[in-house]
């Protein structure tokens, strides 16, 4: 037979390109096959054998050549045919790019290529432009790749079978055929694929088809009891639906269901459905008109082989929407709504900083059936405002019973936090404090920024946690230290996870010093730094509680005022809480 390591020359690598357009095996061997008027290409196919492998050809009239009784075609022996079809495949299970071209000099990839071409086009390239037809995609996309490698221009479009019929066929018999057109690169050409040069942005409907569906909610789509079936024909049928319906968009939402980084515990279907998902991402050519989005809210767990270049390698931020953007959310979901004539949602959506899309969805629907219950015509301001709480706060759980003593110590608590937020520099504005139970929560003080924030400093952080330390330390001043209750519970646990990120995240204490720290990280910290870290917020809490506790008596006169509005009133807002603490009369026309 014919071994594997006969010298690698261009005369080996152009026949094995004319093989690749006109080879076919069959049970007496190899058989290279050309028409009447392809005399001078077979004479030169036969001359390069006898070189390369020292064989005479014999020729013979092909069965199944159909009306043209002139096509003759090149005989050789079956291990020949061995040969190629290691090389380079078969039309039976597909032709592909011989292997050691992909590392081969320019010299060889060019022979290859120019027997191609003279297979495909009757021995006359196009011009200065090489074309090569096939009903393969897949063999032409491999030496699109090649080409690009080696700085040509390739071009890879459908159309109709070419009329002479000379094409790289791969056996399938079908009417799509695929041409790729490569023009050599000149000296001075740039390079194919530049940098674009954006000079306008028009918004204009997809023509094209748009694929959305859940990582989710088709985890049975893509594994399930039968794995291998399932996932190996669905992926690649939505993958051939999206190259066939071309423009398209395939958009993946929750991509982590099926992208998560892979374990070797993992069940196997889920290896499977990730490893078939990676393989069809790579089938894709950047000319073919598919476009591929996924989404997720854990980018962090993504297995890196799907963030790698040449997938999903563009990440593009979605954070939270600005104030121009919450205006423009408002706008857009309040268009089917009836709102008075004073209502500015610039204004709402200066007063709901840090709101999500949905949130702001939210708060107008609660706003428009707040309206509908009371059989208002339009929104108003205060509907809006009723809605914004909701949003905040909780539903009011208006049917709990509470007795004085719980209220008032509720009151006092919540009053701690507010006069906490009131005098310490750095803290957030005051919005609203009510001791009407909401959730699961007795009471509630809310702040809201002045305006969007982008980053906190140290003050700020200590500020958030004397706010924290506000209720204890209330309860703690005015009834003792054997009846503080267990509400501030939530308070030590917001407190202290701040403080924690403080000291091992983001460099902000003086002992542990400048180091950040993950959670793993953590975890495999020794027992002094470990140590280090929770004296340091036991320090933070503990110092923050005594400069509260200080702030609270100097305010005690405060404090009982405000206590005793919050029992009277059970809502406070900015203003009232600024009259109730300097022991003004609150007007509501609603209280009696």
């Amino acid at each position: 037979g014919v071994a594997d390591d006969v010298a690698v020359t261009p005369a080996l690598a152009w026949l094995l390109g004319v093989y690749t357009a006109r080879g076919e095996v069959s049970r007496d061997g190899l058989e290279l096959r050309f028409g009447s008027a392809e005399t001078e290409l077979k004479q030169r196919a036969a001359e390069a054998v006898r070189d390369v492998f020292g064989a005479a050809s014999s020729l013979i009239h092909p069965p199944g050549a159909g009306a043209d009784t002139e096509c003759q075609a090149l005989s050789y022996p079956a291990h020949f045919a061995q040969f190629f079809e290691r090389q380079c495949g078969s039309s039976a299970s597909g032709k592909r790019v011989p292997g050691f071209l992909w590392a081969a000099p320019a010299r060889l990839y060019r022979a290859y290529l120019d027997g191609c071409v003279l297979a495909c086009a009757d021995g006359k390239p196009q011009g200065g432009q090489l074309e090569v037809a096939s009903s393969d995609y897949g063999l032409l996309r491999e030496l699109a790749w090649l080409a690009s490698m080696h700085r040509d221009r390739a071009t890879l479009r459908s159309g109709p079978a070419p009329k002479d019929g000379n094409v790289a066929d791969n056996g399938s018999g079908g009417n799509t055929f695929w041409m790729l057109e490569v023009r050599p690169a000149l000296h001075g050409d740039a390079p194919q694929h530049r940098t674009a040069a954006i000079e306008s942005i028009r918004r204009v409907p997809l023509s094209g088809h748009v694929y959305d569906f859940c990582g989710c909610d088709h985890e049975a789509f893509f594994g399930g009891n039968n794995a291998v079936l399932l996932h190996n024909s669905k992926v690649r049928s939505l993958f051939s639906a999206a190259r066939k319906k071309a423009p398209s968009i395939v958009f993946i939402d929750e991509i982590d269901a099926i992208g998560s980084k892979r374990n070797p515990r993992d069940q196997t279907y889920m290896k499977q459905t990730l490893n078939q998902l990676l393989v069809d991402l790579d089938g894709f050519a950047q000319t073919e008109g598919v476009v591929f989005m996924a989404a997720t809210n854990f980018p962090e767990v993504l297995d890196p082989a799907l963030t790698r270049p040449g997938r999903f390698d563009r990440i593009v931020q979605v954070p939270l929407p600005d104030v121009r953007g919450r205006a423009a959310i408002l706008k857009k979901h309040a268009e089917k709504i009836q709102l008075a004539g004073d209502v500015n949602l610039n204004l709402v959506a200066r007063g709901t900083p840090g709101f999500s899309g949905a949130e702001l969805q939210n708060l107008l629907n609660l706003a428009a059936i707040e309206a509908s219950k009371q059989r208002a015509r339009k929104v108003t301001n205060k509907h809006l405002e009723f809605a914004k709480d909701r949003v905040i706060m909780g539903s009011e759980r208006k049917s709990a019973v509470i007795t004085p003593e719980n209220k008032l110590a509720t009151a006092y608590h919540e009053g701690g936090h507010t006069l906490a937020a009131m005098y310490t520099p750095g803290a957030m504005p005051l919005h609203k404090v009510t001791v009407m139970p909401r959730g699961h929560a007795l009471g509630i003080t809310v702040q809201l920024p002045e305006t969007d924030r982008e980053s906190v400093n140290r003050q700020e952080y200590m500020a958030e946690i004397d706010v924290c330390m506000g209720g204890r330390a209330a309860e703690e001043l005015v009834f003792g230290l054997d009846k503080v209750t267990s509400g501030c519970s939530s308070d030590l646990q917001r407190a202290t996870r701040v403080a924690t990120a403080m000291v091992s995240q983001f460099g902000m204490s003086d002992k542990v010093g400048l180091v950040a720290y993950n959670d793993e990280q953590q975890k495999k910290l020794s027992a002094e730094g470990k140590r280090a870290i929770e004296d340091e917020v036991r320090s933070l809490n503990e110092l923050s509680n005594v400069r509260v506790m200080k702030l609270l008596q100097d305010h005690r006169e405060e404090l009982d005022r405000l206590a005793k509005a919050l029992v009277e009133y059970e809502t406070l807002d900015k203003n009232e809480i600024e009259r109730a603490v300097k022991g003004l009369p609150i007007e509501r026309d609603d209280v009696k």
